[in-house]
């Protein structure tokens, strides 16, 4: 026996209201300049729905979504055999990547695409970013609302005078910057979330050209910081959710964040840095054989006897410590989701591989079918595996405002 509910309007307006309590709250806080300020009321209006909209989202429940077959349905005390029953479908993957992202079906086309880096603070983005100015790509960071809202404003990818955006805000980057004319392809370095979070405690202490270095930290024992000051945990889960630290994130948001990924996401890892690198410039066509700046670049960090960017030595935090432990327990679902982006790092060497043939993936899907390429490609999913009917909601990343501390530069 199988029972659906269906989802209550109360519940819909419910989160309507909540929406907009966290929108007026934006109002108070008190260190955004004038012009900062403006452009996250401006983000903070995408929030509000009005009167209409709310009908609207009300109707979209009731009348645009999968139906259901099932062999008995409880509504209230009442039963009713054989009914078709409205169930809403969860998108597959964020409705923001679904449609301002490139899938990987697509094999890249760097004349006439704008790249974004998502820069995971301590996980290798400073030093892409450092490798990329010296390549000579035209390079733009937008990590905050505001930011985000300005180049917005601008008409930024559109311009098409960036080559590459570097941003730590996923979600409203690309809902904001990006549309279904301007599609983005997305790039992220990856990091154990556990060793990220032994580096931030220790790299915050000592960056003194960080707006987020945090001297207090020096007299802290790391069990201590973990267990009282730090509440950046599950960061990458909650940041493709679009939510704040101080949200909790789901089995839910890790489950599209994974989907996410896997459909949209050119993975690295800072473990394999160099190789990463190679094939964000496969991707991004440059060719570090012909060119010879690009070769220079690349032996310049990635030489024999080059000494690593922007590392901060410390000591080690032993995996059988306390202190590891609860970091582990804490982040369970952005371990969850790294473990996930190992296998799929292995699986995309074939796909960077598909994208520099003669005739580029489109041609070998054409000549061998979908299932064959699938093979190839070690099973990365195509966009045929995305439902297209997600709920209008889930459409933007509004939660995701200002953080308590703004990771900018940090590595």
């Amino acid at each position: 026996m199988v029972t659906f509910s269906r989802p209550k309007p109360k519940a819909i307006v419910a989160f309507l209201v909540g929406t907009c309590v966290i929108a007026s709250l934006l109002d108070q806080i008190p260190f955004l300049s004038g012009s900062d300020r403006q452009r996250t009321q401006a983000f903070r209006r995408s929030l509000q729905l009005s009167e209409a909209e709310v009908v609207g989202v009300e109707e979209y429940y009731n009348t645009n979504v999968d139906v259901a077959v099932v062999e008995e349905v409880e509504f209230g005390d009442e039963e009713e055999n054989n009914v078709d029953v409205a169930v809403p479908v969860a998108p597959r993957i964020y409705p923001w990547a679904r449609s301002n992202l490139r899938p990987l079906s697509e094999t890249p086309d760097p004349s006439k695409e704008t790249f974004i880096f998502w820069h995971i603070p301590k996980s290798g983005g400073s030093t892409v970013k450092t490798i990329y100015r010296c390549l000579g790509k035209s390079i733009d960071i937008v990590s905050q609302p505001g930011q985000i809202m300005q180049a917005k404003e601008l008409g930024l990818v559109a311009s098409g005078q960036v080559d590459i955006i570097f941003s730590s805000y996923p979600a409203a980057a690309v809902h904001h910057l990006f549309d279904t004319d301007h599609k983005g392809r997305m790039l992220a370095m990856f990091r154990d979330p556990v060793d990220r979070l032994i580096s931030k405690f220790f790299y915050l202490q000592i960056a003194t050209w960080e707006n987020t270095y945090r001297p207090e930290w020096k007299d802290m024992e790391i069990l201590e910081w973990i267990q009282g000051v730090n509440i950046d945990n599950d960061h990458m889960v909650k940041k493709l959710a679009g939510k704040i630290q101080r949200d909790k994130a789901t089995r839910e948001d890790l489950e599209l964040a994974k989907r996410t990924v896997r459909n949209r996401f050119i993975v690295g890892l800072m473990t394999e840095m160099e190789e990463s690198v190679h094939r964000y410039n496969a991707v991004m066509g440059i060719d570090e054989e012909e060119d010879n700046n690009g070769r220079k670049c690349m032996q310049s960090y990635f030489g024999k006897g080059v000494r690593k960017q922007n590392s901060n030595s410390h000591a080690k935090v032993e995996k059988d410590s306390p202190a590891y432990q609860l970091l582990v327990e804490k982040n369970q679902l952005d371990i969850e989701l790294y473990e996930y982006v190992l296998q799929i790092f292995d699986q995309q060497e074939d796909l960077i591989k598909l994208y520099q043939t003669d005739n580029g993936l489109e041609e070998v899907i054409a000549d061998n079918g979908v299932d064959e390429v699938m093979a190839l490609e070690n099973e990365v999913a195509f966009e045929n595996e995305i439902v297209e009917n997600s709920p209008a909601l889930a459409e933007a990343p509004e939660n995701e405002i200002v953080e308590d501390s703004p990771p900018l530069a940090e590595n």
